[in-house]
């Protein structure tokens, strides 16, 4: 079963990024998620401002 609030934030940060990771190794394929989620809530949090 999919979790509507997790797959929704996902699914925004894909439509905004894009779904293909740039980076090879394992840890900056973490990095380059990590920096997208955190990208998009930033442009969240100032939208809602």
């Amino acid at each position: 079963m999919r979790w509507p609030g997790t797959e929704g934030i996902f699914s925004a940060a894909k439509r905004k990024f894009g779904e293909n990771c740039v980076r090879r190794s394992i840890e900056g394929l973490k990095a380059e998620g990590y920096q997208r989620l955190w990208i998009y809530d930033y442009i969240n949090q100032r939208e809602k401002r």
